[in-house]
């Protein structure tokens, strides 16, 4: 049995597709519009009351949020090269933080860059949105060529698609490390199939 996808290409949804294909397990894509109310409706609303996607269906399991939908996925479906390092894995700490980063972090810099409003950094749970690049920065530098090193992991695909928008809608400065970083991404066979559809 596959498990379902709510899915646009213009979302974050698209980085969900290319986790799944990581993975390499079956799934089924389905497809969503942002302006025909559809997820509006009262069938939708039941598998996210937010009314937003990815929505991830596996049998009677649904799961919401990016970085949630791929921590279940990682942990669930083991390959040969697991992305999600064990309970008891050394990294696991690291890969946690980093996952976790994209949503705690550099969602809400990319929201304060794109809209330029002031936070006060010992408030904000972010700090700020230069603190955030340069965090970053630092991480993508020093732990070439993946956030856990020689391992790729989740944790790549999740920050990694969230700070190519960010680099990409000129929210984040295009620094070198990152150039770098998103190059190696998107040579990724499982990445190019993702973003071709």
């Amino acid at each position: 049995m596959s498990v379902k996808l709510y899915h646009n290409p213009q979302s974050r949804a698209v980085m969900m597709h290319w986790l799944l294909e990581e993975i390499g397990c079956p799934y089924e894509l389905v497809p969503v519009q942002y302006d025909d109310g559809s997820m509006r409706s009262d069938s939708f609303l039941k598998l996210n009351p937010m009314g937003k996607i990815p929505v991830l269906v596996d049998g009677d399991t649904v799961v919401t949020e990016t970085v949630a939908i791929a921590l279940y996925l990682a942990d669930k479906f083991k390959t040969p090269n697991d992305l999600a390092p064990a309970i008891d894995d050394a990294t696991r700490g690291d890969y946690l933080r980093w996952i976790a980063f994209q949503s705690g972090a550099v969602e809400p810099a990319m929201m304060q860059a794109g809209a330029k409003f002031e936070a006060r950094r010992e408030t904000a749970g972010w700090g700020s949105a230069e603190l955030v690049v340069d965090v970053l920065e630092q991480r993508i530098s020093q732990a070439s060529p993946w956030l856990l090193g020689e391992k790729f992991s989740a944790a790549d695909v999740v920050l990694g698609g969230s700070l190519s928008w960010a680099v990409g809608w000129k929210l984040f400065p295009a620094k070198p490390g990152f150039a770098d970083y998103l190059e190696r991404l998107t040579e990724r066979p499982a990445y190019k199939r993702a973003y071709a559809t």
